[in-house]
């Protein structure tokens, strides 16, 4: 006689009372805003091998913490800020090689009221932010 794997796990989970995390799993239809992995050393040295400034962090959705993807991410003066980096597919985004001084972060992307942050960067720091983004209501004409 087959029994099925699934037929088993379904049985163990009903009967040690763990139904309820098998329909939970099943409500998350996005996965989780994570930050990307990064090298310290890497981020926070130039070429020169001089100490810089870097920031790491997720971009999301203020309501619901959906990752939000490709969203510009600029660390200084826009039209051309110290750093700058895109989302990727789970909202983690790394800004690095910044030389220290007084920045303000901007975290924008359509469909989006834009984050704002002041930072400090100190040589050899790396700081984390996690950027939430409301939605816009404004419509294109």
């Amino acid at each position: 006689m087959k029994i099925s794997i699934l037929a088993i796990a379904a049985t163990t989970a009903l009967a040690f009372g763990c139904a309820h995390s098998v329909t939970t799993s099943r409500a998350a239809q996005f996965p989780p805003a994570v930050i990307p992995q990064y090298n310290v050393d890497s981020v926070t040295h130039d070429s020169a091998s001089n100490q810089t400034y870097a920031l790491v962090g997720t971009a999301v959705d203020s309501a619901s913490g959906r990752p939000i993807q490709v969203a510009i991410i600029s660390l200084g003066p826009l039209p051309n800020p110290a750093g700058r980096a895109y989302s990727d597919d789970r909202g983690g985004f790394v800004v690095a090689r910044v030389v220290p001084g007084h920045y303000q972060l901007l975290v924008r992307r359509i469909g989006y009221m834009p984050y704002s942050q002041s930072c400090n960067a100190r040589p050899g720091v790396v700081d984390t932010v996690r950027a939430r983004l409301p939605v816009s209501h404004m419509t294109l004409q």
